[in-house]
């Protein structure tokens, strides 16, 4: 009796376990792929294609600013070198200012007595290059001498006044023309444009400067 028993047990247990895993309706473990609400995703084919119109729509260049040149051929030149790179240049001529020095004076005194009265006293006190201005705008000032470099200037004025008399300084300049490049280079082409530069016109201090691509 117990052994028949034990058999419709497990034949009942072999078709429960059979009607589970096999039936179409009973599988809970696997999601649908597919929801009928949600589209479905699709590859791109054109990934190439996007990044070739961004390539030639000029997104993948700089474009900067070459100079100053202080004389048009040596900006030629370098131009000639650039175009030889196979990038496009063009050449921009430029009006600026150039410092030639800086002057240290003594302001224009009310006459000409009194400003060599000033000049016998910084005389006297050891002061060099001091000097009566005779005409122009700065006529009875005093020269205390003109200096390249505009901390040597600022540190004599202070001597000056340091003797009692109001000196200043003023910079000297004079009209200029200089010479710009606008070139534009791809990423990753690196022309050696300081290279260049500093083979061609070694006084011009050339800088490389970004600029927005039109």
């Amino acid at each position: 009796m117990y052994p028949v028993l034990i058999l419709l047990v497990l034949l009942n247990a072999t078709l429960f376990a059979w009607g589970f895993f096999w039936s179409p309706d009973a599988q809970p473990g696997l999601p649908s792929l597919v929801e009928p609400s949600i589209p479905a995703l699709e590859l791109r084919q054109d990934v190439g294609e996007v990044v070739y119109r961004s390539s030639a729509a000029g997104t993948q260049s700089s474009c900067y600013t070459l100079g100053p040149y202080n004389s048009a051929k040596a900006a030629q030149l370098v131009a000639e070198k650039i175009q030889g790179f196979g990038l496009a240049v063009n050449t921009r001529p430029m009006r600026s200012m150039e410092t030639l020095n800086f002057l240290v004076y003594v302001p224009p005194l009310p006459d000409e007595a009194e400003a060599h009265k000033v000049v016998d006293d910084l005389t006297r006190s050891a002061v060099q290059d001091a000097s009566l201005i005779t005409e122009g705008p700065y006529r009875n000032a005093i020269s205390l001498g003109f200096f390249n470099n505009l901390n040597k200037a600022k540190r004599h004025a202070e001597y000056i006044r340091y003797l009692g008399y109001d000196a200043r300084y003023t910079e000297q300049q004079t009209p200029r023309e200089v010479f710009w490049l606008d070139y534009d280079e791809p990423f990753g082409s690196n022309a050696p444009v300081q290279t260049w530069s500093a083979a061609i016109d070694a006084t011009s201090d050339v800088q490389r400067i970004p600029r927005a691509c039109q």
